[in-house]
């Protein structure tokens, strides 16, 4: 397989430069997304050492970074938490979504002080294969929800209809699928499932995460919950759409044609400066909203996912087609990754969608 060596981050103008700390977190990220992740793109790993992969990755303090400070934690930012994340996307996405899964959902609750209102305050179970909250995502009247998740007793962090309008609360959806009306599922990708609901349980099975008299002060904890679940999934893409760069180039210089490699065709180099272009974009453009105020930021984070949704499937085909069905056939990472993709661009527009309904409400 060509070498992953990444290009994007030399791009990276100079007013950007990225910390010490900041570096560190992401290079021990890169590192374990290179040696356990990447290869999953070509060979499928058997229950054992998949197993060992996800007890890694939880050595890798995702819970801990998550934390606030005074309960012992980094109380890391959504810039520096997606500059982590995008890193695990250098194996199959859905891979990368089941270890971390829960990431949007804790940085919402550590927002609003209710991590204990978790059913199981232990963070690190989170992220060692124990436990996940799944992100419940809200049609834009509220009335459905489309929910992806790992295990099927797990917490989904949704929206709620009330008198007072809508509220985000936590819901354990009953498990097994016979139990509950109006429930169908979309897709299984991997250990993940994308559901879709008609009929949601009723009050007295969810968990307030702000009661109703706070919600009248300060940030609204529903629109922060689809800032942070909208800049995961365009995190994932965004990552995804880096190593898709990083494969085409060193491929396009390993394949000949013509007894010459096809990055010397001048369409080829060209049709890689594109990819390049929209890879580096994405990634600055996650990072300008990532760092701002995420309660100030709904219709910047609307076009940017609408952005990130539109580049990452043309960067997916670009790919393909530069393998062409030789590439594809054989089960080089970019039959993967096109396999795959569009269901998280999905998951990215129905947030999208909720956001900019909550825009025009505001």
């Amino acid at each position: 397989m060509p070498s992953s060596r990444s290009v994007i981050t030399d791009l990276t103008p100079a007013s950007w430069a990225l910390s010490d700390d900041q570096q560190g977190l992401r290079a021990t990220a890169r590192q374990f997304a290179r040696e356990r992740l990447e290869p999953l793109l070509v060979h499928q790993p058997d229950a054992a050492l998949w197993s060992e992969t996800v007890r890694l990755a939880a050595t890798l303090d995702l819970a801990a970074m998550i934390l606030p400070e005074q309960k012992g934690g980094m109380g890391i930012s959504r810039h520096d938490l997606a500059l982590v994340v995008e890193q695990f996307a250098a194996g199959p996405l859905e891979r990368a979504a089941e270890l971390t899964l829960s990431s949007p959902a804790l940085m919402t609750l550590r927002e609003y002080d209710a991590l204990d209102r978790l059913s199981d305050r232990d963070t690190q179970h989170y992220f060692d294969g124990s436990t996940s909250i799944a992100p419940g995502i809200p049609d834009i009247d509220a009335s459905g929800l489309w929910v992806l998740r790992r295990h099927p007793a797990s917490p989904v962090l949704m929206v709620r209809m009330h008198d007072k309008g809508p509220q985000l609360v936590l819901v354990t959806l009953p498990a097994g699928q016979e139990e509950i009306r109006g429930a169908a599922p979309v897709a299984v990708l991997g250990a993940l499932s994308i559901e879709r609901y008609t009929v949601v349980p009723a009050d007295d099975a969810s968990i307030p995460v702000v009661s109703r008299d706070e919600d009248n002060f300060g940030p609204d904890p529903v629109r922060q919950s689809l800032v942070d679940t909208a800049l995961y999934f365009a995190t994932l893409l965004s990552g995804a759409v880096q190593q898709c760069v990083n494969f085409a180039l060193a491929y396009s210089a390993t394949r000949q044609t013509f007894r010459k490699p096809i990055v010397a065709h001048q369409l080829v180099a060209a049709r890689l400066a594109d990819m390049l272009v929209s890879a580096h974009t994405i990634h600055l453009v996650l990072r300008s909203v990532a760092a701002q105020d995420t309660q100030a930021q709904i219709a910047p984070l609307s076009q940017m996912a609408r952005h990130v949704a539109t580049e990452a499937m043309n960067v997916a085909r670009e790919l393909v087609q530069l393998c062409g069905g030789h590439g594809y056939v054989e089960g080089l990472p970019p039959a993967a990754r096109f396999q795959t993709v569009h269901w998280f661009v999905m998951l990215l527009m129905k947030v999208e969608a909720a956001l900019r309904t909550f825009i025009a409400s505001a």
